[in-house]
């Protein structure tokens, strides 16, 4: 009878159930801060959130604020909380394309708040405006002509960020490095072709996949560990849960590795 991989003695998986704590750096690539309407959660503000991923060895959650993806707080605030946390916060600036004046007068300051801000945040499945839209278009030419990163919820299906759109979208920005989040959900097909058919610009990140039986292993058979992110939509899932989920992928310790931190600091290392 085969060994499952986390009970495989000195495994990844093994040292982290007996500690509790990885002996590597994990970098959150996809998380978000503050209070929702929706849903009681159980640490959501910058304290306890920072003792949670500190615990666990998170070296850096960039984080995207829920207020601030409703025009309820300007990003100027968001900032302010990062300083507080200088060694472990990184920040998207939350981008509303109803608020045009807002998004320029952002990134007017973007390099000003660096290494602060990190990139952008984009919810369009919430705002009900297609990534294709003339809404964002001065948001995707200010990131295509500095290289930035961009998140995306992305979920199959959708009118507003599914698969067409992405792939229309990474055919237009060249040069926007696209963090595809939730991985085209469902669409697995457009999630593999926006990251063959790109200059190596484009890459998924897991949040949401970690809690489904075989994601993992099929969209790191499909693409590669090396295109792949972690992240967990923290304080909505929990990292125990999202890293659990990595490390007991039926995946090589070397894909484990590149998922939960080469990718992050291959890809932005000079960034953080």
């Amino acid at each position: 009878m085969s060994i499952a991989i986390w009970e495989r003695p000195g495994s990844l998986a093994e040292k982290f159930w007996n500690c509790g704590k990885a002996d590597f750096p994990i970098y959150d690539m996809h998380g978000h801060m503050g209070s929702h309407n929706a849903i009681y959660f159980r640490r959501c503000e910058p304290e306890d959130m920072a003792a949670h991923l500190r615990r666990i060895g998170v070296k850096h959650l960039v984080f995207s604020h829920h207020h601030a993806l409703w025009g309820a707080m300007r990003n100027a605030e968001v900032v302010e909380i990062c300083r507080r946390f200088p060694d472990l916060y990184r920040m998207y600036v939350g981008i509303v394309p109803h608020y045009q004046d807002n998004i320029r007068e952002d990134l007017k300051l973007f390099d000003s708040w660096r290494p602060y801000a990190f990139g952008l945040k984009c919810l369009a499945d919430y705002h009900q405006i297609s990534l294709l839209d003339k809404a964002y278009e001065y948001t995707f030419k200010f990131a295509d002509e500095r290289s930035l990163p961009v998140l995306f919820h992305t979920w199959g299906g959708s009118q507003f960020d599914g698969g067409k759109v992405m792939l229309e979208l990474t055919r237009r920005y060249p040069n926007i490095r696209f963090l595809m989040g939730h991985s085209i959900f469902g669409e697995w097909d457009y999630a593999e072709k926006t990251v063959k058919e790109s200059n190596g610009n484009v890459f998924l990140d897991l949040t949401a996949i970690p809690g489904e039986r075989g994601l993992i292993e099929m969209l790191t058979g499909r693409v590669g560990s090396e295109n792949l992110l972690f992240g967990t939509d923290m304080p909505w899932f929990d990292e125990y849960q999202a890293v659990g989920g990595v490390l007991s992928a039926d995946i090589s310790e070397n894909d484990m590795r590149n998922i939960l931190y080469r990718n992050a600091e291959r890809i932005f290392g000079t960034e953080w």
